[in-house]
């Protein structure tokens, strides 16, 4: 456990593959680029098994503006991202709301969104089972 959150545990695989995450998260479905990486938490002798992904995404500008009028964004940090990631991460500022976290969070899939407006980039950190 880091900071009362169970670890992220996964192979190292940086993955560009848009289906995956698109049927997880269809909110991203018309990206126009992706990196990823998921795994799963905590130990796995303990059930049930919690999944995360983390995700950069580029989107195109129109569903930039429709991610801006969700709701009052504000400066956030971006989500807290395994390693493997960090050279994937625009260098900001990023915007964020909970709504915007809302918007990504349906289906037993919950997310913390941040994004960077300037690079149409979305950032996402996922959980599900």
């Amino acid at each position: 456990m880091t900071n009362g959150r169970a670890e992220k545990q996964g192979d190292g695989t940086l993955r560009t593959d848009l289906a995956p995450i698109a049927e997880r998260y269809p909110q991203l479905a018309s990206a126009e680029s992706i990196a990823w990486m998921g795994g799963t938490t905590g130990s796995s002798d303990i059930g049930p098994t919690t999944y995360w992904v983390d995700v950069v995404a580029v989107i195109p500008q129109s569903e930039v503006e429709t991610l801006r009028a969700t709701g009052e964004l504000d400066s956030v940090k971006v989500p807290e991202m395994v390693s493997g990631m960090q050279d994937e991460l625009p260098a900001g500022p990023f915007e964020g709301s909970p709504a915007l976290d809302e918007l990504f969070s349906t289906d037993g899939h919950s997310a913390t969104v941040a994004l960077d407006p300037r690079t149409r980039t979305i950032v996402l950190s996922g959980l599900f089972e």
